[in-house]
């Protein structure tokens, strides 16, 4: 299928096949990639469906566009995937959302921890959720990743038994290798990832993860990656074999 300019918009924007796009999105349509009447392009309502529509109407602040089609956007999980993240300095968080939304991320939690360096600025949100917003269309996918304000460790662990599978991410684990371990894993309905900071995990906090019973402990392997790459490197993993399940 051609590739097709990607549009996000609010179900109360559609009257039966009709949608108003308007704000920014229709800045971006006309004003940046000037597209014009009579050209297609897709809209998403975040539920995981591509409407594919022909521009009707350009007009001033408002654009009127015909749905033709629709169908499921290949690009989603079948699991929902949340990764909770601690708190890394610099632009390393902004790289680690880019990327984990790339990846098929639906939820990213910030978290603090004992051994977290950086500390989390309620005032980076709203960058986080553009820089979300922005990686979700250029990847092709048809829901907008969520970023919750930060969270403290204690919170984090009362989350944990809301899913089916809770994937660790664990610097000090030797045996349980992420890639053969999670091959043998089911993955019904949502999994969560915890991937530390450059600080990594207290003794205590690794031990408190490890008492659920649906939480697994994994090993990247001998070599000791970068705060910034572990979290690449883990969904990057985790999203494989999630396909490989479909």
């Amino acid at each position: 299928m051609a590739e097709y300019r990607r549009f996000f918009a609010d179900e109360s924007c559609r009257d039966g096949n009709v949608i108003y796009i308007d704000g920014n999105e229709f800045n971006h349509m006309k004003k940046v990639l000037r597209l014009r009447k009579g050209e297609q392009v897709i809209v998403c309502f975040n539920d995981g469906i591509d409407n594919l529509c022909v521009i009707d109407e350009m007009g001033d602040k408002q654009a009127k566009l015909v749905v033709e089609k629709s169908f499921e956007n290949q690009a989603e999980n079948k699991v929902s995937v949340t990764l909770f993240q601690a708190c890394m300095k610099g632009d390393k968080m902004d790289f680690c959302i880019q990327k984990a939304v790339e990846l098929g991320v639906d939820t990213i939690v910030p978290f603090e921890n004992a051994f977290t360096v950086a500390k989390f600025d309620a005032k980076k949100t709203e960058r986080f959720e553009r820089i979300a917003f922005e990686a979700s269309k250029q990847c092709g996918r048809a829901k907008l990743t969520t970023v919750r304000d930060c969270i403290k460790f204690g919170a984090l662990l009362k989350e944990l038994q809301n899913f089916d599978k809770v994937v660790f991410c664990n610097e000090y684990e030797s045996q349980n290798m992420m890639l053969d371990t999670l091959l043998d894993e089911k993955f019904e309905k949502n999994v969560a990832i915890i991937v530390g900071s450059e600080g990594g995990f207290a003794n205590e906090e690794q031990q408190k993860i490890k008492e659920f019973d649906n939480v697994v402990s994994v090993s990247f392997g001998k070599r000791i990656l970068r705060a910034e790459t572990a979290g690449v490197f883990a969904l990057s993993i985790l999203s494989s074999i999630l396909n490989l399940k479909k």
